[in-house]
């Protein structure tokens, strides 16, 4: 029915698309009188000029299109117009465009001529077909890039007749065909001229139907919703190459929308066509279909109202088209290298997590085996560490092949956002790994590497800042923000400015570290240093939490001189490059108060002389430091007394005498909890041995640098083998002030080595959910006991305060000694005015 044809699919070119009621149906319904070559077959179509046959044509033996001229057209100017249209289209030899094999009259006059007869489908038809469905894929196998082809096709078929000097001036996706072979083919030249013809309009045919647009508007040839405004006016002298490219365009906006750029009646589309310019593909593009940025750019030039606007020729079109189509083809090479590549990386980490397991199954037996156990216990354990290193490498060369192809995929198309989404959130994790390894190289590397992939999602988080949020209790504390700066190799706190009250609650700080000082009326100044992470808040929520943990503020006098306060908090513990390290991870602990100093020989000569004079010498001399094993001493413990029985400093193994303000060294682990329990007896408090990384956490801060001043060590800033012109010593405690913490404990990166209060084990210390567990070893267990820190007679690379090392408990040496924490008692907290926030 001519009513369901849309209005844009029409001819306004003066003949007749609807030859209804007139005589010629009747007429070209029969056999056409051929002569002896060809054998007429029937009707293939027919159009407002004429109608196209099936002929045999039995000289060469193959069915061809033959085109005569119908009986309404047949007049004059209408002979002339299918002479010409058939001689074009003969002097056009181009694998796009229908070839041309003969031509004559039949007996009643009418010219005819043979051309290759096309089976397939228009591409109107197959755009209908694409955009039926959702997505850019048909079930028919057609796709955007597939449309793009066949239309790129046509343009070259087009330039080629612009090369000639021929425009066709009725292009649109009704005249482009798609073979069944993947020809594509430019039919209908109808209306076709030589660009350097004669431009006079031809008479004007009678109206048959106004509804189907088939007349001919004074000088307007073509069909509305295709044609560009020159030709909508009707100046011939003004069609040319750069009108095709303009229809064209409306062929390559109907891919991309499935409409052409106006619709509506002929007479409608024609004034608007005239007035307005057509609206953006974007505007009617559905949500499931993607529009190419190039595409709609391009589409737009080649609607451009002014025809200098436009590319050129068709010619043009179809250069841009295919560098579009080249890196269409290169975008779906990468897309699949990345789906490639997306399997790759949980693979690899399934293969780690597998080895992860391995590997703690070899800790677990080798941890329950003491030293002395034959080699073939370990067999088992071995195993699981072949294994897991193992599946390790293979994880690791996974992880090589899932990178080179995401790099090779941004090879074939450098904007692809799934590769560089993909490689960006990569090369984040490892500058958050880098930075807290305290690694500047690898650092400087995946920042750079970030910034170049990153697509605008990882801004915020390379500008460096986080957040802090803080609250105390009491609550209505000043804060002092000092950052730690690196002046001559150590790291410095200098001040920034004042935070205000607390509580403070996501306050912007860049990234780095941090000391705080918090200064309340009625309490000690408490130093609470943070490590701000890129893009990450420091919220001070503790494990199984949902708010954050009150920094408790002690009361002022809370804390003896000689002690240093340790909030609760995270911080970074373990690393790569500490001897017999644990990996590296945030642990969180509870508050604690250690002694800024380690126990003294004076301190310990006042334990021993009590237990004297309380009567228990036996026990002072079992526990008094006496020569350790292997030294060569044989002083008994006795011999460093005084005429009244009290102990006295002594001397070392070298004759020097004992400093009383040394640590005292030479006590074994059962010493020191003994130290511990007397000292908590005598005072209000309840005092013990450190657990490894609460020793740790006081040493280093919460920022995981190496030593207590920073990542860099020098012979004089500590007490190690190192730091002695002549013969090495221990130093008095107040020595060496450059090896203090952040929160102001010393001589923890050198001098003498502390007992703490674990077990040793591979694994370190028991922790729930990141929270340390304290474990104390019980006392009649001869397994090894943690010890800490550096010491006088030990190399500097010992002095990292993640260095972890261990000793029977019943042993005694000149490296190591003790210091005391205790917890935090009620007596010693504030008002305690802070209401925790609900979750």
């Amino acid at each position: 029915m001519a009513d369901s044809v849309p209005p844009w699919t029409t001819t306004v070119d003066g003949e007749d698309d609807d030859p209804a009621g007139s005589l010629d149906r009747e007429r070209a319904s029969g056999v056409l009188p051929l002569g002896t070559r060809y054998a007429d077959r029937g009707l293939l179509g027919r159009g407002g000029m004429g109608e196209v046959r099936r002929v045999h044509d039995r000289d060469l033996d193959r069915c061809v299109a033959l085109k005569v001229l119908s009986w309404d057209a047949a007049e004059t100017s209408s002979e002339e117009r299918f002479g010409l249209e058939a001689s074009l289209t003969a002097g056009l030899q181009h694998p796009g465009i229908v070839p041309v094999y003969d031509r004559g009259l039949l007996p009643d006059g009418r010219p005819w001529y043979t051309m290759r007869e096309v089976h397939g489908r228009t591409l109107a038809e197959v755009i209908a077909e694409v955009h039926g469905g959702e997505g850019w894929v048909s079930p028919g196998g057609w796709s955007l890039r597939r449309l793009v082809e066949a239309l790129t096709r046509a343009c070259e078929a087009v330039g080629y007749a612009h090369h000639e000097g021929v425009i066709h001036r009725d292009l649109k996706p009704q005249n482009i065909m798609v073979g069944e072979h993947g020809e594509v083919l430019v039919l209908d030249w109808g209306i076709a001229r030589r660009a350097d013809g004669p431009t006079a309009p031809l008479p004007p045919m009678p109206v048959r139907s106004a509804s189907a647009l088939t007349t001919r508007v004074g000088q307007v040839l073509g069909t509305p919703a295709y044609m560009p405004p020159e030709q909508a006016l009707g100046d011939p002298a003004r069609v040319g190459r750069r009108s095709d490219v303009y229809a064209l365009g409306a062929t390559l906006y109907q891919i991309l929308t499935g409409r052409p750029p106006f619709v509506g009646l002929a007479d409608d589309v024609l004034a608007t066509v005239i007035s307005e310019s057509p609206q953006s593909p974007t505007r009617w593009a559905a949500p499931s279909r993607r529009l190419p940025d190039e595409l709609v750019e391009l589409c737009l030039r080649t609607l451009a109202r002014d025809p200098a606007e436009r590319p050129v020729d068709a010619s043009a079109v179809a250069a841009e088209l295919r560098d579009w189509l080249d890196g269409a083809r290169r975008r779906e090479h990468a897309e699949l290298l990345v789906e490639e590549a997306r399997v790759l990386l949980p693979k690899a980490h399934l293969l780690q997590a597998r080895a992860d397991d391995l590997h703690a199954k070899a800790q677990a037996v080798l941890a329950a085996l003491p030293p002395t156990a034959p080699v073939e216990q370990r067999y088992e354990a071995w195993a699981h560490q072949d294994e897991a290193d193992a599946l390790e490498l293979e994880a690791a060369l996974i992880e090589i092949r899932w990178e080179q192809k995401l790099r090779a995929a941004l090879t074939q198309s450098p904007d692809l956002p799934a590769a560089r989404s993909a490689l960006a959130d990569h090369h984040r994790e490892l500058l958050v790994d880098a930075e807290r390894n305290r690694d500047p190289r690898a650092a400087a590397r995946n920042e750079a590497l970030l910034r170049i992939h990153d697509d605008g999602r990882h801004a915020a988080f390379l500008t460096g800042d986080g957040a802090l949020t803080l609250v105390t209790d009491p609550p209505g504390a000043i804060v002092r923000v000092y950052r730690y700066r690196q002046q001559h190799r150590r790291l410095v706190p200098s001040y920034e400015r004042s935070l205000g009250p607390t509580p403070l609650f996501e306050v912007r700080l860049s990234k780095g570290s941090y000391l705080l000082e918090i200064i309340s009326p009625g309490c000690a100044p408490v130093h609470y240093p943070v490590q701000i992470e890129r893009g990450a808040h420091w919220d001070g929520v503790a494990p199984g939490e949902h708010a954050p943990t009150p920094i408790i503020l002690p009361q002022r006098g809370a804390l003896e001189p000689d002690e240093a306060y340790i909030p609760a908090g995270w911080f970074l513990s373990g690393g790569p490059d500490a001897a017999d390290g644990l990996p590296l991870r945030r642990i969180w602990t509870p508050p604690f108060i250690t002694g800024v100093h380690p126990i003294t020989v004076a301190e310990f000569i006042e334990f021993l002389d009590d237990l004297v004079a309380t009567g228990h010498e036996a026990r002072a001399l079992e526990l008094a430091p006496r020569a350790p094993m292997g030294s060569g001493g044989t002083r008994p413990p006795d011999g460093d007394r005084d005429h009244a029985g009290r102990f006295l400093p002594g001397f070392d193994d070298a004759g020097h005498p004992v400093h009383p303000r040394w640590p005292v060294t030479r006590v074994n682990w059962h010493g020191a909890m003994a130290f511990a329990a007397w000292r908590s007896a005598r005072r209000r408090h309840q005092y013990r041995l450190p657990d490894e990384l609460e020793w740790e956490k006081a040493a280093r801060g919460v920022d995981g640098r190496r030593y207590p001043f920073g990542d860099h060590i020098e012979a004089p800033w500590v007490c190690a083998l190192e730091s002695h012109e002549r013969e090495p010593s221990l130093a008095v405690v107040d020595d060496h002030p450059v090896d203090v913490s952040p929160y102001g404990v010393r001589g923890m990166a050198g001098n003498a080595r502390d007992w703490c209060i674990g077990r040793w084990t591979l694994e370190g210390p028991p922790t729930r959910d990141g929270q340390l567990i304290i474990a104390p070893a019980a006392d009649d267990d001869p397994d090894f006991r943690a010890v800490r820190g550096g010491a006088w007679a030990s190399h500097l690379r010992l002095c990292h305060v993640a260095t972890r090392l261990a000793d029977r408990p019943n042993q005694r040496f000149w490296m190591i000694g003790f210091r005391l924490v205790r917890g935090l008692d009620a007596a010693d907290q504030g008002v305690g005015m802070y209401e925790k926030p609900s979750a």
